[in-house]
């Protein structure tokens, strides 16, 4: 019985020594770990910006694809927006059936059915107030802000692919500085 008992406080010694081992080493490793931790967030600050565009040769950053910048102008925003990205479609804003009376198939269309024109879904709203993106509804529905219940984000795609900033700045750009129509 006394060896039992001898053998008991060995083992329990044994446990408390492994438990000291133990409990030193993840200390030590919780240590190791937060310093590197520190460490890596440290040097993400160092370096290139995170607002780096990866574009070369003038382009702009168009969410992770490089685009050719887009002049604040009705025929650029026309070609490059609302041709290129199926806006002035058939399924869309053509000149056969556009949705809501939108008709955006070329630059004088979308001059005409566009600027200082009231907005079906907010009649008190021009879809392009010139001087004024802060007042035109096209910004509301580009950007997805103040848009009525049952409206939804334009460009209207399955995908859920939108505008990007590059192309939401253009056309920005283009009210601000009085949306010319040629």
């Amino acid at each position: 019985m006394a060896e039992a008992r001898l053998g008991a406080r060995s083992r329990d010694g044994l446990y408390a020594q492994a438990h000291t081992i133990y409990t030193r080493l993840m200390n030590n490793l919780s240590l190791s770990l937060s310093a590197l931790l520190s460490a890596g967030f440290l040097m993400l600050g160092c370096g290139s910006s995170s607002d780096a565009s990866p574009c070369t040769g003038g382009q702009v950053d168009c969410d992770g694809f490089c685009i050719d910048p887009i002049a604040a102008t009705l025929p650029a925003i026309q070609a490059s927006i609302f041709e290129l990205r199926g806006c002035a479609s058939g399924d869309c804003h053509d000149d056969t059936s556009p949705a809501a009376g939108l008709d955006l198939s070329s630059v004088t269309a979308s001059g005409m059915n566009l600027v200082n024109v009231s907005s079906l879904q907010v009649t008190e709203s021009l879809l392009v107030a010139p001087n004024d993106s802060g007042a035109s509804y096209l910004m509301n529905k580009i950007e997805g802000v103040g848009i009525p219940l049952g409206f939804s984000r334009m460009p209207l795609n399955n995908d859920g692919v939108v505008l990007c900033d590059a192309e939401i700045d253009s056309i920005r750009q283009w009210i601000d500085d009085g949306a010319v129509v040629p």
